[in-house]
């Protein structure tokens, strides 16, 4: 069992990249009350540094035992690099006081460009998902009031993951206000940026004009999106027909039944058949 140490905190010395950057005053509220009355119960992890020691796992206790009006925590020192400390770090926060999305993606980037880790290494490490570790990224890459907005929880990271795939950041933010100010849901969301990006294929911008095609949500539309193939057409070449719910869904299931029938693979198979 590690040896138990208490240390002045005096001594303790906050690390340079602090994953967590807003914990609610609430927690550090209930925190602080708990360390007054029952003083640290789980020991801060240390590591040596020059004189002093650098707190690896327990930043929020530290700050909390300071409020509580303590002189001294409990620790386990252990000797780390940096990398090992930064990995411990990031099993604590997730696991136990977890990281908003952001800070995921602050951490994600400072470990992959700090210690050349790749994103599989980090998923590897952190227990997530590639995928997850890459939207991550990704999130924290965009501008600054996407970032902000799923800091203060205006709009999910699902949200922000799908506003992510709209490059152009005019648009990406009419459809974030949309997001924020209308309650939309993520598939309500999907829909509209799939219809944004059909009206790019009815209305592409000129590449001399440098204006970008904004789409409104509910603005009347002069476009529709098939039902069968999905392609954008032209509201005066749409035609509208008119079914009873029993009849529409057949007919959906036929055209998704002949769209497999005819998948490159199937084609094959027919013309190996008749070979």
């Amino acid at each position: 069992m590690s040896k138990i140490t208490y240390i002045n905190l005096s001594q303790l010395i906050i690390p340079e990249f602090e994953a967590h950057k807003q914990i609610a005053d609430g927690y550090i509220s209930e925190i602080t009350a708990s360390i007054k009355e029952m003083g640290i119960i789980e020991p801060l992890i240390v590591r040596p540094l020059d004189d002093d020691y650098e707190i690896v796992a327990g930043c929020v206790r530290y700050r909390c035992a300071k409020i509580a009006g303590l002189k001294s925590a409990p620790c386990i020192i252990l000797s780390l690099d940096d990398q090992k400390a930064e990995v411990l770090k990031l099993h604590e926060n997730i696991k136990r006081v977890p990281l908003d999305h952001i800070d995921q993606g602050n951490t994600f980037v400072m470990m992959r460009e700090k210690f050349s880790l790749t994103e599989e290494q980090i998923s590897s490490i952190v227990g997530k998902s590639t995928a997850y570790i890459s939207q991550h990224i990704s999130l924290v890459s965009q501008d600054e009031e996407l970032i902000k907005a799923v800091r203060n929880n205006n709009l999910s990271f699902s949200q922000a993951r799908e506003l992510m795939k709209v490059t152009d950041k005019s648009e990406r933010r009419r459809l974030r206000l949309y997001c924020e100010n209308e309650g939309a849901t993520v598939e309500v969301l999907k829909k509209w940026i799939q219809d944004y990006k059909n009206s790019l294929l009815v209305n592409p911008p000129t590449s001399d004009s440098g204006d970008s095609v904004s789409y409104i949500p509910d603005r009347p539309q002069d476009w529709r999106s098939c039902q069968a193939c999905g392609k954008a057409t032209e509201i005066i070449h749409i035609r509208q027909v008119f079914y009873c719910p029993e009849c529409d869904s057949a007919i959906k299931q036929a055209i998704l039944d002949e769209k497999l029938q005819n998948t490159p693979k199937n084609i094959d198979r027919d013309a190996q058949d008749g070979a």
